[in-house]
């Protein structure tokens, strides 16, 4: 059965060519003995003999529908090639007007870039350097004269030890002078001569040493007080 449906058709190969010079083949099947327009009414009567007169003028034959189909074939083949020759075309410009937009875009930003980049080296950059350039300086200032204070404070500490020292030595001092009397005295004078003076000599020397230290608490208490205001002071202004 197939090996007859095939024998019963045939390829049918047709070439045409277009205005523009491109040539395109078109295939097709068709069956032994018939063809693409169905038998109608036109048909029989183009077999008679003689037609009436009505339809003398009437009779469309198959040759025009087959020619009909060629040139409307032809006509959308050419109509596509048009169109795709524009459409290129308007594609083509398009794209390049498109990246000339792009780049012109892309231009502006850089020059926008540039000059923001020019105002911050100007008013930012250029600002802060000078402001931390100060901030150091006083910095340095500030660590100079805190490092100045704590010598100084320091070398009135060792002048004050040096003070408590020397009390200490004259104490010591006057007790062996004590002693000196004491060998040379009578025994009842003598003791009640140095218990006197010795109870005198030690309170007289606390009364030395609390004064003397209390003063140089209070003088140091304000000094560093002084220091810690002027610290957070400067800390302040950094802010």
């Amino acid at each position: 059965f197939n090996s007859s449906k095939a024998e019963s058709s045939k390829i049918a190969v047709e070439t045409f060519s277009t205005s523009s010079g491109n040539s395109y083949t078109v295939l097709g099947v068709e069956e032994a003995g018939k063809t693409d327009i169905p038998e109608t009414y036109f048909t029989k009567y183009e077999k008679e003999e003689s037609l009436p007169v009505y339809l003398k003028y009437v009779l469309i034959k198959e040759t025009v529908f087959v020619e009909l189909k060629k040139r409307i074939r032809l006509c959308f083949f050419e109509h596509l090639e048009k169109w795709f020759a524009e459409s290129l075309s308007n594609s083509c410009a398009f794209v390049a007007a498109k990246k000339e937009e792009l780049n012109s875009e892309l231009q502006l930003c850089l020059r926008l870039h540039q000059r923001r980049q020019g105002n911050i080296e100007t008013n930012i950059y250029n600002v802060r350097a000078v402001e931390l350039l100060l901030h150091k300086e006083r910095l340095e200032c500030h660590c100079a004269g805190v490092m100045e204070a704590l010598k100084k404070e320091r070398a009135e500490f060792l002048k004050f030890c040096d003070q408590q020292n020397n009390i200490s030595k004259n104490l010591h001092s006057r007790i062996c002078d004590m002693e000196s009397v004491f060998l040379n005295a009578p025994m009842t004078e003598k003791l009640v001569s140095f218990s006197n003076s010795l109870h005198s000599e030690l309170h007289n020397h606390l009364e030395v040493i609390q004064v003397s230290l209390r003063s140089y608490r209070n003088y140091l208490e304000e000094a560093l007080g002084k220091l810690r205001d002027s610290n957070v002071d400067f800390l302040k202004a950094c802010r």
